[in-house]
């Protein structure tokens, strides 16, 4: 009985969405922010794995009532699974392009996807209608997180009078070999 539960535990702590939530526990005290926003898109994939399996369940539930609620259950967590795994995949594109260019062009970068985001929310809530908030709360979270990833980029790797301030190629290196040592199970 014990072996199972290990073995159990082992299996879900080698899935994308636990590394995600790893990778934010162990940010949160060193850099908050990043650590915040790694957890908003666990929670954005969660959301989706639920819309996904309740979507999957409601087509289901009338011809199979019993069976809908396996396959709905396995269908949110593939989606989780895989929103998860597109995360940590974009993470190490980030990550990869940081390294590549510098932090000078990745703050470049930051400000454009700011520019960017505001621009397509102020377009958006052009056409505001109260009845029509539930789907302009993504896009305004998605801004505002990315507006204060580009601010707190800024100050931590780019003003040196910052008490925060931190070595942004020794932050990249490592978190490189963060995802790398995750991805290998060490």
């Amino acid at each position: 009985m014990h072996a199972a539960a290990s073995a159990f535990s082992e299996a879900v702590m080698q899935t994308h969405a636990a590394r995600l939530a790893i990778m934010a526990a162990r940010l949160r005290k060193d850099m908050p922010l990043p650590a915040i926003l790694l957890f908003g898109i666990l929670i954005f994939c969660a959301w989706l794995a639920f819309s996904s399996g309740r979507s999957v369940f409601a087509v289901l539930s009338p011809a199979w009532p019993i069976l809908a609620g396996i396959v709905a259950t396995v269908a949110g967590l593939a989606v989780l699974e895989l929103c998860a795994a597109f995360a940590i995949t974009l993470l190490t594109a980030a990550l990869q392009l940081a390294y590549d260019t510098g932090r000078h062009r990745v703050r470049a970068l930051l400000v454009i996807a700011s520019s960017v985001a505001l621009a397509g929310l102020g377009w958006r809530l052009a056409e505001f209608e109260p009845a029509a908030l539930h789907g302009a709360v993504l896009p305004i979270l998605g801004s505002a997180g990315l507006v204060a990833l580009t601010i707190w980029f800024e100050r931590a790797y780019l003003r040196p009078a910052y008490p925060g301030f931190r070595d942004f190629w020794v932050d990249v290196v490592a978190a490189r070999d963060f995802l790398t040592r995750s991805a290998h199970g060490a």
